[in-house]
């Protein structure tokens, strides 16, 4: 258990994901330190649309537990009292194109066939759930499955509420050595001290391989920049989260979403771009993502960008999470690859690494998600 110096697990990485990890494993019982070298949610988590969504749920975990998902952020906010602007409305998926409509009557019939409450809009339903998305629109579909997180509020909020279980938080303190010995990780070096740790999870997003060096461990994940900006707008101009159609394989941009902010602003996103660990705002992306949400929503040209910005996020060579141990050190555990959709897989992945910690294994399969699956293969970004 905790000492001065030591902790059942060292958890590395303030964002969404690093601090579910830290939430999880506190309310279970372990005594927890996590070591930030920035402020919290100072890499992805504080430059994301904080979308939750069915749509982009990994293939990689069965659907019943994304069914499970709104539940969970539900439940967060329920046992923690914290304030994450959680909206529960669902989600409106569109589609331009009649490539685009015939994958989602197939997609739409898939999830229908399983149980799952979600149905395409005709044109008159799509005008009166938004009634400012364009013409050009040709088809829709809504599932009450899903919403919106604020995602630097969630990372506060899970930090807040792994302390208030007696997790330790240190921000500003970057990892500057992982101990080894025996073949286990047997601690961390941050802040100029050392710290003893049972457990040490690599969650550090985009700069997860640059910690996988220190402990001996490569991990092929790269950093993919995005950029979205904020709109004032009137209240009401979009009433839901808009998102264009999410088809499988490689995303070039994250494709392009909309949503209102419970402050009267609207969000609209988003870029991707391999500029390694950049994050400047670019006039350019600006125009781009304006010209993309304007074409969804019209209205959006009369409004002003209040401001714009970026931040990197985690790719791995083939766009799955890595979730997991690695071959060479059995209690070194990593939880990246997240990319744009590191909200939506928050508070499950904080739930996997805990129990692979403390159960040995998984109440969901994850074997898709191994570090080793990479061993020897050399895979594009995409």
């Amino acid at each position: 258990m905790i000492n001065a110096s030591g902790f059942d697990v060292a958890v590395i990485g303030g964002g969404v994901i690093g601090t579910s990890i830290a939430y999880h494993a506190a309310k279970r019982g372990m005594s927890v330190g996590l070591f930030e070298s920035g402020p919290l949610a100072g890499g992805a988590s504080g430059a994301s649309m904080g979308l939750r969504s069915i749509w982009v749920w990994s293939h990689l975990l069965p659907l019943e537990s994304g069914l499970r998902n709104d539940q969970r952020f539900i439940d967060f906010v329920h046992e923690t009292g914290e304030d994450i602007e959680l909206d529960t409305t669902g989600r409106i998926i569109v589609a331009n194109s009649e490539d685009d409509l015939g994958y989602m009557h197939d997609f739409v019939d898939r999830l229908q066939k399983r149980g799952i409450e979600i149905r395409l809009l005709d044109q008159a339903e799509i005008r009166d759930v938004e009634p400012n998305l364009s013409p050009r629109v040709i088809g829709a579909a809504w599932s009450p499955i899903g919403g919106n997180a604020m995602p630097i509020k969630l990372t506060y909020g899970l930090a807040r509420a792994a302390k208030r279980l007696g997790a330790s938080i240190f921000t500003h303190t970057p990892v500057t050595g992982v101990h080894v010995a025996g073949g286990r990780a047997t601690g961390i070096q941050a802040g100029g001290r050392d710290y003893s740790a049972q457990w040490v999870v690599n969650a550090a997003g985009a700069w997860c391989a640059s910690i996988g060096q220190m402990a001996g461990v490569e991990i092929p994940v790269v950093p993919r920049k995005g950029q979205i900006m904020l709109l004032n707008a009137p209240a009401g101009l979009v009433r839901h989260g808009i998102a264009s159609l999410h088809k499988p394989g490689p995303q070039q941009t994250g494709g392009t979403n909309i949503r209102p902010t419970p402050h009267g602003q609207i969000l609209c996103g988003g870029t991707s771009e391999y500029a390694g660990f950049d994050v400047t705002a670019r006039s350019e992306n600006i125009h781009d993502i304006a010209r993309r949400c304007v074409d969804l929503v019209p209205a959006l040209s009369n409004l002003s960008v209040l401001r714009s910005w970026a931040g990197v996020r985690p790719r791995t060579p083939d766009g799955e999470f890595i979730i997991g141990g690695s071959d060479r050190l059995d209690n070194f555990l990593v939880a990246t690859g997240h990319d744009f959709v590191g909200v939506t897989h928050s508070l499950v992945t904080g739930e996997l690494i805990t129990e692979l910690m403390l159960d040995g294994t998984t109440t969901t399969p994850i074997d898709g998600f191994r570090l080793n699956r990479f061993n020897g293969s050399v895979q594009s970004h995409g």
